[in-house]
């Protein structure tokens, strides 16, 4: 539930970027709220009993952990990086104690439902593209509470990509073990 209302403010919230932005890019813009709908739908399917290790299951998952992981993290220091440099507005506080849920979520779930090999480099894949387009081919990255931080912006998304998607990738590689079933 939580994470819906989140999806819903999250999507509120890229509204002005949005209204700007063509409709067929609509599905690349909402970041955020993007990954925490499909951790919900993911989780929506767990909890009515989809098998987890099918690969619908494993693909969804992968992409939904990953997204919160680098999301989340991602809110979480280049919010604060404009606050310490620029002063801090409520937003920011609000947005990076919930985007620390998020990647704690995506943490959480990733080590206890891991992915296959396949999945977790999709997963990886698709966030490297999200970078791309985000901050090189259609600009479409987050809106920035300051324009200077844009470099600042740009690293730290491509190395939570890296990060969260090699860590994914590990789990899945070096995980003989599965948690649940």
């Amino acid at each position: 539930m939580i994470n819906l209302l989140g999806s819903l403010y999250g999507f509120y919230w890229y509204w002005p970027q949005l209204s700007q932005t063509p409709p067929s890019r609509w599905f690349i813009v909402p970041d955020s709220p993007g990954a925490t709908f499909l951790f919900s739908i993911w989780l929506a399917f767990l909890l009515a009993g989809a098998d987890w290790r099918s690969p619908g299951m494993q693909v969804l998952g992968a992409v939904a952990f990953v997204s919160n992981m680098k999301y989340g993290l991602w809110t979480a220091t280049v919010l604060p990086q404009a606050g310490f440099k620029y002063g801090w507005e409520f937003e920011f506080f609000h947005l990076t104690l919930s985007h620390l849920g998020m990647w704690v979520q995506g943490l959480l779930f990733a080590r206890h439902y891991p992915p296959g090999p396949a999945p977790a480099a999709l997963a990886l894949a698709w966030m490297v593209v999200q970078d791309a387009v985000d901050y090189r081919l259609w600009m479409t990255h987050p809106t920035l509470p300051y324009q200077a931080e844009f470099g600042f912006a740009r690293g730290v998304a491509m190395a939570l990509s890296l990060l969260w998607g090699l860590f994914l990738l590990g789990q899945a590689l070096g995980s003989g073990r599965r948690v649940h079933g």
